[in-house]
C-alpha cells in the first residue's frame, strides 16, 4: 500500500465542545493526530476564559503548546510560543484566565488518560519543564545533501520514547531532497507556507508522515516558513537516491 502524508487543516475542523467531567466548565478540542504505533495524541485545545482543571495527573507524559493567548498553569501564566512539559504522574491544573481564553496544542508521548486525584500531593519529585521559543537561540546549519540553511530550536527530546518536538525555521528556498524517517512525523505549520510534495499548507495545517515514506518539504521561493516538528518516536533520517 502506498503510504500517503495526512493533512488535518485546524480551520476546517468544527470544534467539539464537552463539559469537563469533574467540573462541568466547558471546552473545545479538535483531534489532529492519533498515533497507530504509540498511541501519542495531537488536539488542537480551546480553554474558554475562565476554564481551569481541578488537581489530575495522567499516565503519560504530556506538552501544551501556547497558540494565542495565556495559558494558567498552578497560578502562573505562559503567553504564545512557550512548551510546557508534565512528566508522567505530575499533579498539576492547568487552563485560562478569568478574562482570556487561550488556544493551544496538546501533545502526548503516547495513550493519554486522566485521573483526578483531590488532596494527593506530588510525591513523585518531578516538576513540569517550560521552555519560551522566544528565550532560545537557534542552531542554524546546512544539510548534509544540498548545503542549505535551516534552523532548530529542540523542545523536548523525550528520554521514555525518543519522540522530539523541535521548533523548526525554513528559510525562503530552502527544500530538502528525497527522504525517509526511522519515525512516523508531523509538520504544524505556525507561519508562512510549507511547501511538501508540489502542495501549499498555511498556518495551522497539521501534515503528517507515516513511517517510511518518501518525502520532500521546506518553504517556497519568496517566502520561509516555521512549524513545529513532532516525532512519534526516536528520530532518524535516510535520503533516498
Amino acid at each position: 500500500m502506498e503510504l500517503k502524508p495526512v493533512i488535518m487543516d485546524s480551520g476546517r475542523i468544527p470544534w467539539f465542545y464537552r463539559p469537563n467531567s469533574a467540573t462541568g466548565k466547558i471546552f473545545g478540542k479538535k483531534a489532529l493526530h492519533l498515533d497507530e504505533d504509540t498511541q501519542m495524541v495531537i488536539d488542537y485545545m480551546d480553554y474558554p476564559a475562565g476554564f481551569t482543571t481541578i488537581d489530575h495527573k495522567h499516565l503519560s507524559s504530556h506538552g501544551l503548546f501556547v497558540l494565542e493567548g495565556q495559558l494558567k498553569v498552578d497560578e502562573e501564566y505562559y503567553g504564545p510560543g512557550t512548551f510546557v512539559w508534565f512528566p508522567e504522574g505530575v499533579i498539576a491544573t492547568h487552563g485560562a484566565a478569568e478574562n482570556e481564553g487561550v488556544k493551544c496544542l496538546l501533545i502526548s508521548n503516547k495513550a493519554f488518560s486522566i485521573e483526578y486525584v483531590g488532596d494527593e500531593k506530588n510525591n513523585t519529585g518531578l516538576e513540569k519543564v517550560v521552555v519560551d521559543i522566544h528565550r532560545m537561540p537557534w542552531f542554524y546549519r546546512p544539510t548534509s545533501t544540498t548545503g542549505k540553511i535551516f534552523g532548530k530550536k529542540q523542545l523536548l527530546l523525550d528520554s521514555e520514547t525518543g519522540m522530539e518536538i523541535n521548533y523548526m525555521d525554513y528559510p525562503a528556498g530552502f527544500t530538502t531532497i528525497k527522504h525517509r524517517h526511522s519515525a512516523g512525523h508531523g509538520l504544524f505549520v505556525l507561519e508562512g507556507q510549507l511547501l511538501t510534495g508540489g502542495d501549499l499548507y498555511g498556518p495551522g495545517t497539521l501534515v503528517w508522515y507515516p513511517e517510511g515514506i518518501e518525502i520532500d518539504h521546506g518553504a517556497t521561493k519568496e517566502h520561509g516558513v516555521k512549524c513545529l516538528l513532532i516525532s512519534n518516536k526516536t528520530f532518524s533520517i535516510e535520503y533516498v537516491s
